[in-house]
């Protein structure tokens, strides 16, 4: 936690130019109040990175006539030694490190809900992703992070400070503390899980609201992703798999208070369609310099 404190200390410049809108990757420094969650301006500045990749020169990751979605996979900039020693290595060492962790969690998941324990395996993206957020301090209950289930991947791993602010909905669906537990995270399951599991595994609603005036929340999220041309066509099969082995989930009054999972919208042509479309609406100032393309037919979702 000390590195993240110390990469927002680091001279303004240095951060921008690392920023997120420098690549169409979504990866990269975000200044305080540029993102939005649920139609509203969050109270938070950031840096996102995503797996160490090696991208193919011919790859469609970077063919421009390939769907925009294939975009969203690329390296991530890193402020560089001299302003901060040690800080890549530091993340790409947590990144694998959460990685083995999120694999040996997703064994166990699989054996309690009675499937073979690599049976999401298949599922799994390359490019996983870490934030490192800090939210200031607010006269008023602000938004830090709007109400929202993370859309990039199976599951979510949040290491906090002990400051609080994050909530979670609950089956009653009723917003409750996640209170910091000193040396744990709490795990989030994420829309691609939500998905692979027909629900059963309902996807986490949570959100942030902003620690009081002269008081600063650190927080670390890791995304254990899903590969973006996952179909729902994929999903069906996969249901068809599991059906009889997990209980129907039962959680109504949680399901009608949750934010809604967009992945499961027929009109995404794959998870990596809708996962841009999340990005897009978040991260506007990255859509207006790479996906002017298609960033208005997302955008006009949420007029």
């Amino acid at each position: 936690m000390r590195l993240a404190v110390k990469s927002f200390e680091a001279p303004e410049e240095e951060k921008l130019k690392v920023a997120m809108t420098t690549n169409p990757h979504f990866v990269g420094y975000t200044k305080l109040g540029a993102e939005m969650t649920a139609k509203a301006t969050d109270l938070r500045e950031q840096f996102d990175f995503g797996s160490a990749l090696s991208i193919d020169p011919k790859s469609p990751d970077v063919d421009p006539s390939s769907p925009a979605w294939r975009r969203i996979r690329g390296p991530s900039p890193y402020l560089p030694d001299e302003v901060l020693p040690g800080f890549r290595a530091a993340i790409e060492s947590y990144l694998a490190n959460m990685e083995k962790l999120t694999r040996r969690l997703l064994q166990l998941v699989s054996e309690c809900l009675n499937l073979e324990r690599d049976t999401f395996t298949q599922f799994e993206g390359e490019m996983n992703r870490l934030k490192l957020v800090k939210y200031p301090g607010s006269d008023d209950d602000k938004q830090g992070v709007g109400p929202h289930k993370d859309s990039s991947g199976m599951l979510t791993f949040v290491y906090q400070d002990t400051t609080g602010g994050l909530e979670v909905l609950n089956s009653e669906g009723e917003w409750i503390p996640a209170t910091p537990i000193p040396g744990s995270f709490v795990v989030n399951i994420a829309q691609g899980f939500e998905a692979l599991t027909g629900g059963r595994c309902c996807a986490t609603s949570h959100r942030v609201i902003s620690p009081p005036s002269g008081v600063t929340r650190y927080s670390i999220p890791y995304f254990h992703s899903v590969r973006l041309n996952l179909t729902l066509n994929e999903i069906d099969e996969q249901l068809d798999f599991i059906n009889g082995k997990i209980p129907e989930s039962t959680d109504e009054k949680r399901r009608n208070a949750a934010a809604p999972s967009e992945f499961l919208d027929p009109k995404y042509s794959c998870f990596g369609e809708a996962h841009l479309r999340n990005r897009i609406i978040s991260h506007r100032d990255v859509a207006a310099i790479w996906y002017a393309g298609v960033k208005d037919r997302y955008l006009a979702e949420v007029q």
